[in-house]
């Protein structure tokens, strides 16, 4: 005798924003725990995150937001440490709407110590088949950014390298810097 799972989709998740589903992703359906960061981890995010309001600040092409529940494909919903959201989609976000309905243009993971190889490389290609045109993999541990764009492209970034993209025009900072 089998039993099927029962799945949960979207609008259940969202309805139960709750203590006891704030630390889950919705994977195809099912709750799947986050990965558990460091402090070193929220440091960068922040570090980043503020590197990006001040550009966003000075060049009005959209906007970063930090642990927000963005929805992808097949019934899912993914929190990136950090979404940047270009001109068009920043547009289009309901700052009152839960979980934003598309992927971030650009999607920002920090690795953590509990996170497999195998549940990275799935967000990575849930995010770019959601319509996210860059997804940033940072490893601190190795000092080093990959950055996942189009046609399956990876560009490595270390050491003193500097980070860049020309989905942010103007946008560079040493990724040293950013680990400092």
């Amino acid at each position: 005798m089998s039993s099927t799972k029962a799945l949960m989709t979207v609008e259940e998740f969202a309805q139960m924003r709750t203590a006891d589903t704030e630390d889950y992703e919705l994977v195809e359906g099912e709750l799947v725990p986050l990965a558990s960061g460091t402090p070193k981890h929220s440091i960068i995010r922040d570090k980043l995150g503020d590197l990006l309001r001040a550009y966003f600040g000075a060049n009005k092409l959209g906007q970063a937001i930090a642990e927000m529940d963005c929805r992808t494909i097949h019934g899912s919903i993914r929190r990136p440490d950090l979404s940047v959201f270009l001109e068009s989609k920043s547009q289009q976000l309901d700052l009152d709407e839960y979980p934003i309905p598309f992927a971030p243009d650009i999607a920002i993971e920090i690795l953590s110590p509990s996170e497999s190889a195998i549940d990275l490389n799935r967000k990575i290609n849930e995010y770019s088949s959601s319509g996210s045109r860059e997804v940033w993999v940072i490893d601190y541990k190795n000092d080093e950014l990959f950055i996942h764009g189009d046609e399956k492209s990876v560009r490595l970034i270390r050491g003193s390298d500097e980070l860049s993209t020309p989905l942010l025009p103007g946008f560079a900072i040493r990724l040293s810097d950013l680990f400092k």
